[in-house]
């Protein structure tokens, strides 16, 4: 008799969690919440807007059609077609807000998790880690606003971040990508190429006191191999990094040729040098 009362009040305490749970989703208030998101995301300098937000299991929000653009300029850092957020309960009893995240967009898909001050104090972040497969670069416009340079390709990878706050006052951090079947365009031409078009690029990179050590940094395709390491010093405006790279560049077809070249200048305008 007792296992049967048991039971029973097992199932009507999953039935009540189930009931509450369709009434909070049915009746969520979901322009309040919007209105809310849009006002935090204003305070850290951007501008989010959405086609709809509705909540997500078991402790999220979920955006449709979503657009992250600069308060101060024109620049679209972020669009995609749906962008879930999920609060880690943790938080509560900690000193930073945690949010595992999801997404599609330009093509392809991410997931990640970000750690900041709060939910009102959202940028810059704390910590994030970033995953990411399938990225077509030809449609993220943000990249040509960052090179003045339109890069194509499928990319995937994934990049992690702790700001300066975090460690002694210098921010660090990782790169690792892939980009398959791109295209950089050169800003003038080199051994007769206006472009570089390649199968198969990789960057792997660390970040440390503001300047981007490319560990590797290889293009490999049928007009011309590359692989380089050395030094991007990052600049407040970032297409004016100062380039220090150094490595060997091999020429394919009818005129084959290998040579040591140091990349210099700006990553808007590099300068090609042989040795």
């Amino acid at each position: 008799m007792k296992s049967i009362l048991k039971k029973k009040t097992l199932w009507l305490t999953l039935y009540g969690i189930f009931i509450t749970m369709i009434f909070l989703y049915l009746l969520f208030p979901s322009d309040i919440v919007q209105s809310r998101l849009e006002n935090a995301v204003h305070s850290s300098g951007f501008i989010l807007k959405m086609e709809k937000l509705r909540p997500s299991l078991p402790f999220g929000l979920k955006m449709k059609d979503i657009t992250i653009s600069s308060a101060s300029s024109a620049d679209i850092p972020f669009q995609g077609d749906w962008l879930d957020l999920q609060l880690n309960p943790l938080s509560f009893f900690q000193k930073h807000t945690s949010l595992g995240l999801s997404g599609k967009a330009y093509g392809g898909k991410f997931d990640g998790r970000v750690l900041m001050d709060s939910l009102s104090k959202m940028y810059p972040p704390v910590e994030g880690k970033l995953n990411f497969q399938n990225i077509d670069l030809a449609g993220y416009a943000f990249i040509k606003t960052l090179l003045t340079k339109e890069i194509t390709g499928r990319a995937k990878g994934n990049l992690s971040y702790i700001s300066a706050q975090e460690i002694s006052g210098k921010s660090s951090g990782t790169i690792s990508l892939l980009i398959t079947k791109g295209a950089y365009p050169l800003s003038e031409p080199f051994l007769g190429l206006r472009r570089i078009e390649f199968d198969r690029g990789e960057i792997k990179a660390q970040l440390k006191n503001g300047i981007l050590k490319m560990e590797k940094l290889e293009i490999e395709g049928n007009q011309i191999n590359c692989f380089f390491k050395g030094e991007i010093t990052l600049a407040d405006d970032f297409k004016l990094s100062q380039l220090n790279l150094n490595g060997v560049m091999e020429i394919l077809g009818q005129n084959k040729a290998k040579m040591n070249v140091i990349i210099g200048g700006t990553l808007a305008n590099p300068i090609f040098r042989y040795i």
